[in-house]
């Protein structure tokens, strides 16, 4: 039996993105974690641990940048930045109001509350977690022509088997596809 990958929507994330107005202190905040966890595909521990320095030197490259994270079992892998990511950061660091080492200082239950309000706030439901944003990114890349082995790297996954539970999604959609073409 597959098991099934309940996944965010790119439109859902943009809305969810949208929503946020920059009038609370958390709201750059909020918006950039979200923005990092749709756009790396990183767990919520990982993004949880970026460096605020480090992150400020990433943001000054121009274009898609490569960085260096340290992930479950301590084993390293790369992720990309795109610009709007960096750009979701650099306002996030030009406005916080703590000296914290780290980007978001806080915990992943308070992340996780956050996000949770925020999905709920545009109407999507108090399903949406840190790690569905994780679930949603593997589903966009594999949807775009990746395939499994380049979201294993991405998602750090030691075994291919366990990138294998995205075959269902994907599988979904060809059958779709199919059906448009020949139903």
């Amino acid at each position: 039996m597959t098991r099934t990958i309940k996944f965010i929507e790119k439109k859902d994330v943009e809305k969810i993105l949208g929503s946020i107005k920059f009038k609370r202190d958390n709201d750059r905040r909020d918006h950039a974690l979200i923005t990092v966890l749709f756009s790396t595909g990183m767990r919520i521990h990982e993004a949880l641990a970026l460096d605020a320095d480090e992150m400020r030197l990433l943001v000054e490259e121009k274009g898609t940048s490569e960085f260096p994270i340290i992930g479950k079992g301590g084993k390293q892998r790369v992720v990309f930045f795109s610009r709007s990511t960096k750009d979701a950061i650099a306002k996030h660091l030009e406005k916080r109001k703590h000296d914290s080492e780290l980007l978001f200082p806080i915990s992943p239950r308070q992340a996780q509350r956050a996000i949770k309000k925020r999905a709920e706030w545009v109407g999507l439901g108090a399903w949406i977690t840190p790690h569905k944003l994780r679930h949603s990114f593997a589903t966009h890349v594999l949807r775009a022509g990746g395939n499994m082995r380049v979201v294993q790297e991405l998602l750090g996954h030691s075994s291919i088997a366990t990138t294998q539970i995205y075959a269902g999604v994907t599988n979904r959609d060809l059958l779709e596809q199919h059906r448009k073409v020949y139903d």
